[in-house]
């Protein structure tokens, strides 16, 4: 198998298991592509986010949706990122802020997914109860439960 062969085996691998989930995909790329992962608007999302609403996106203030994505780390690594639905860059509460978390590719060049399953079954439903007017307020108000 080539190393193209396996990007795309990896890349539909995660996509079928996230869409079985109930995720979409983002962006015109198709997992199908090696170059799905070189694309900084590819990845998939949870939809069910805040309880299936919808909001309007504001840069760097809308709250972000249970979101993955392929990506690189420092060393220029591939690897599998999941953000879980919250505020970013610090803002607000422990509660509600979020961080990406990083899951490097095993020996054989796979995303683990297990280990994404058994965090995505505390995250997705986390993902679905968060309120964003709450998430906002915190952020813009100061913290919660100050």
């Amino acid at each position: 198998m080539t190393t193209s062969d396996l990007m795309v085996t990896r890349q539909l691998g995660v996509h079928e298991f996230l869409t079985a989930r109930g995720w979409l995909l983002d962006g015109d790329s198709d997992p199908a592509r090696v170059w799905f992962a070189d694309d900084v608007h590819a990845g998939w999302h949870y939809p069910a986010t805040f309880g299936g609403r919808h909001i309007n996106d504001v840069a760097d203030t809308t709250p972000v949706r249970l979101q993955s994505y392929f990506t690189f780390d420092n060393e220029g690594d591939e690897v599998f990122a999941v953000v879980p639905a919250g505020n970013l860059r610090g803002s607000g509460c422990p509660e509600h802020d979020t961080e990406e978390r990083f899951f490097p590719l095993t020996a054989g060049g796979v995303v683990e997914l297990d280990e994404i399953a058994a965090l995505l079954e505390t995250l997705e439903p986390r993902a679905r109860s968060l309120d964003p007017r709450a998430l906002i307020e915190c952020r813009y108000f100061g913290p919660c439960k100050r």
